[in-house]
């Protein structure tokens, strides 16, 4: 390696912090957004130009509907695809078409062929590339990167699409002076093209080798399922849906006022063909300076105003904003005062509107936000941007209004988008009390609807909040890393709860330029282990210059339980880190600490030794050793086989899907059991439909996944979210009355109606230990006879039960089912009918 390579590196870890075993693959993710979000720019140049000069800026409109429904439809086969075939192919797929298609265009429209035809789909195509093509890096990203490396590089790396915003529009620019419109299609293709290698290669390099199937489908987070229902039955996740809906309709008003002046000005006096590139030069440039305006006010202005003035009012700046610039268009119709707009839109829009938004949407559960963003950004920006268009043609092609009209629509429109903008806030405020079971009175710990700051209630929880408001706040900080927070996180480490210790070091990993090392070093004393774990993973973290030798001490402390806490925070911290793992020799060190469990005779120590080995094991997922986790298994030591079953759920290897299913069956490790294959995520149901249908699984396996009762909560987890539902469920078989009335009184405040009218009603009889007839008819719900009873079951796919349902059917020797049978009679059953209906003569 050159003395420059290193001067570089050093460089990239004093200032990014970028890891050993990290920079490879961060510095090419970065280099991928980077070419991505410039071809993006380009294109978008390219194409806004071309249109208007080919069509005319009355041609906008039509555009934008005719752009949203291609957009729409590849949007949701996407969805489908994306649960069927692996992702890498598909973002390959996808980049190679891409390219492709700008080298297609590009050459129809230079020799003028069905240069119309070319031009229209160019534009649909854009709106298409520019939703896939980044959202695809951002999974990609999830995968690449785990959740601890994502928070610390995921800054580091969205420099890149920075970067590439400013560069490709200034590109186009530039290269527009001496260059047709048409010809930078090849540019942007070429550009597009080095994409598809970077993607391979970190795949192969860093996905493949250390990830299974099911870890990357978790990673994706279940974004294949559709989220429409659970945006439909949240008020919080309507709310948010409408905002962006409606400030989607808004901006695409304003990009058409900004086109359309634009193209007034630039037409007046030029040939089209001048016109043509003069635009490209113009929107290119704009589009740049607005990534640059945007930045600075990210950086200089975004923490001072929402600080200052509180969510509630920074929510809405953006709306003001773009109010303010109609309103000048509206009087003063010229170029300055469509860039104003436009500016006004561009700039507040990923900054300080982007940072009210994230801080409003907290309550919702991490798992349930990540499955509803990528279909609120990509499927709602689809249906707003068709909406803006038909608007645009009612007002521009049916009413033949001016661009003044069009800034009267959009003052309209920003009344509708500030009163949903209320109507979050005050839903906030309940999701909120929901979700920390506010019931103090005393203590104001949710956030105030009187006071403008969110922020402050959160502080409000921390300072006097109870453990379970406390840890529930602490997990949704994280996302935020707000320095406001940093020091209520850091008293709560000196908190007398030990979840809330490790909860609070879990949230202050995250702070990397607050390091309270000195205070955390003798939290590895801690008579919590999970507390030591924490602890150890904070110091790997944050000791920047002395991190591998202090590690390398605690991993051979004469304390048998500091070292065994660091080796399991090793293991968490370089799971999916080779470079990391091979710099400390993990696998080593844990056959080492194997060999020195083996020849250990004090029981106490023993038994602390092998559990932490357990546990490495599984957080490091190390293969080879899996023999370890699968032996304890069978340990006549109750937390041995518990310790052993949480192990195996963190491994998220698929070879432990069989033995923890049949854990399942022995009552002390149910609970563990569940909770480890849980750990597995959406990617769990596929290998245990799989077990299910083998011929060997025994039957008490099949029925405790799940029972009756937890089968429809499981149901109600896929519809609603998955921390909600499932307390529920442990609070209804709770032996405290007060419990299982709480639950039912909090699954009724959850429910639509006709869930709510079907279910609770059970639920609350079912609390008396008992149903007669007189209270299934007051139910009033429908009790299905027999007769359909059957045929429901015999409309099923489980062939056993359907075997089983006509074993019983036989057993009645009941005429009025011949036709039932009749009806579900196949090759293979069919001798099995006409023995029945013989039984049935004989007996008459």
């Amino acid at each position: 390696m050159t003395i420059y390579q290193e001067a570089i590196r050093y460089f990239l870890r004093k200032t990014f912090d970028l890891r050993e075993g990290e920079m490879k693959r961060a510095l090419l993710m970065q280099l991928n957004i980077f070419l991505i979000i410039s071809t993006l720019l380009m294109v978008k140049s390219t194409v806004q130009a071309l249109f208007v000069t080919t069509y005319g800026k009355e041609s906008l409109p039509l555009a934008f509907v005719l752009a949203a429904i291609p957009a729409a439809i590849v949007s949701t086969l996407y969805a489908r695809v994306l649960a069927r075939v692996a992702f890498n192919k598909i973002i390959v797929a996808t980049l190679v078409s891409s390219v492709a298609t700008l080298v297609v265009l590009g050459t129809l429209l230079i020799l003028n062929v069905w240069t119309s035809w070319a031009v229209y789909v160019f534009y649909m195509w854009m709106t298409i590339f520019a939703l896939l093509c980044t959202s695809q890096f951002w999974i990609l990203a999830n995968i690449v990167f785990n959740a601890r490396e994502a928070k610390r590089l995921f800054g580091f790396i969205g420099a890149g699409a920075i970067a590439g915003g400013i560069f490709g529009g200034y590109l186009a620019s530039a290269l527009a002076t001496f260059m047709t419109s048409e010809s930078l299609l090849f540019v942007s293709a070429l550009l597009l093209s080095l994409c598809i290698p970077i993607t391979r290669h970190i795949w192969t390099d860093a996905v493949a080798p250390t990830q299974q199937h099911i870890q990357q489908k978790k990673r994706m987070g279940g974004i294949q399922e559709h989220p429409l229902l659970l945006i439909l039955h949240s008020r919080h996740l309507t709310y948010l849906a409408a905002i962006v809906g409606v400030s989607v309709i808004v901006a695409k008003l304003v990009e058409y006022q900004y086109t359309a002046v634009a193209y007034e000005h630039f037409t007046k006096s030029m040939a089209p063909e001048e016109a043509s590139e003069n635009l490209t030069r113009f929107f290119g440039f704009w589009l740049s300076t607005l990534s640059i305006i945007s930045l600075l006010v990210q950086l200089f202005i975004t923490h001072r105003v929402v600080g200052v003035f509180g969510v509630g009012t920074s929510l809405f700046l953006l709306p003001a904003g773009i109010m303010l610039g109609a309103l000048l268009l509206l009087m003063f119709p010229a170029l300055w005062a469509a860039i104003f707009i436009r500016i006004a839109d561009g700039s507040l829009k990923q900054s300080i509107n982007k940072s009210a938004t994230e801080l409003l949407a907290l309550p919702i559960p991490t798992d349930i936000k990540n499955r509803t963003k990528s279909f609120i950004d990509v499927f709602i920006d689809c249906l707003a941007s068709g909406i803006a268009g038909l608007i645009l043609i009612f007002i521009v092609s049916g009413l033949h209004l001016d661009t003044r009209a069009i800034c009267i629509m959009i003052i309209v429109l920003i009344g509708i988008w500030m009163y949903f903008a209320y109507l979050i806030r005050q839903e906030y405020i309940r999701s909120f009390k929901l979700r920390m079971g506010e019931g103090k009175e005393s203590v104001p710990l949710t956030p105030d609807p009187g006071h403008e700051s969110v922020l402050g209630g959160l502080m409000r929880v921390l300072e006097s909040g109870d453990e379970g408001q406390i840890i529930f706040v602490l997990k949704k900080v994280r996302d935020l890393q707000d320095k406001r927070f940093f020091g209520h996180i850091r008293s709560l480490l000196h908190h007398p709860s030990p979840r809330i210790r490790a909860e609070a070091l879990k949230a202050l990993y995250f702070y990397k330029n607050d390091p309270v090392i000195d205070e955390v070093e003798p939290l590895i004393q801690d008579e919590d282990e999970e507390v030591k774990i924490s602890a150890f993973e904070y110091l790997l973290e944050h000791s920047r210059d002395d991190r591998y030798q202090r590690m390398e001490r605690y991993l051979r402390d004469e304390d048998y339980r500091v070292s065994g806490a660091a080796l399991v925070g090793l293991a968490k911290e370089t799971r999916d880190n080779p470079g990391l793992r091979q710099r400390f020799a993990l696998e080593q060190r844990l056959n080492e600490r194997m060999e020195e469990i083996v020849q250990e005779d004090d029981p106490e120590k023993f038994n602390v030794m092998r559990s932490d080995l357990l546990k490495a094991i599984g957080q490091a997922s190390c293969l080879r050793l899996f023999f370890v986790i699968e032996s304890a298994f069978h340990d006549p030591d109750p937390n041995v086989v518990a310790t052993a079953i949480a192990a195996a759920g963190n491994s998220l290897h698929l070879s432990f899907v069989p033995p923890l299913m049949e854990m399942l069956t022995d009552p002390r490790y149910f609970s563990d059991a569940r909770g480890a294959l849980l750990h597995y995520g959406h990617g769990i149901v596929e290998p245990i439909s799989q077990l299910i249908r083998e011929p060997g699984t025994r039957n008490d396996v099949i029925r405790l996944v799940p029972s009756v009762l937890e089968r429809i909560f499981r149901l109600l987890g896929l519809k609603y979210p998955t921390e909600d539902i499932l307390p529920i469920y442990e609070g209804l078989q709770s032996n405290k009355p007060d419990l299982r009335i709480n639950a039912v009184e909090f699954l009724e405040n959850l429910l639509d109606g006709s869930l709510k009218k079907m279910l609770i009603p059970v639920l609350e009889t079912a609390l008396l230990d008992g149903l007669t007839e007189e209270t299934i008819h007051n139910l009033d719900i429908h009790i299905p006879d027999e007769f359909n009873c059957y045929k429901t079951l015999l409309d099923g796919k489980d062939v056993r039960l359907r075997l089983a349902v006509l074993y019983l059917i036989g057993q009645t020797h009941d005429p009025k089912f011949i036709p039932l049978m009749k009806s579900y009679s196949t090759s293979q059953d069919e001798q099995r009918v006409k023995a029945y209906e013989a039984e049935l003569i004989s007996r008459q």
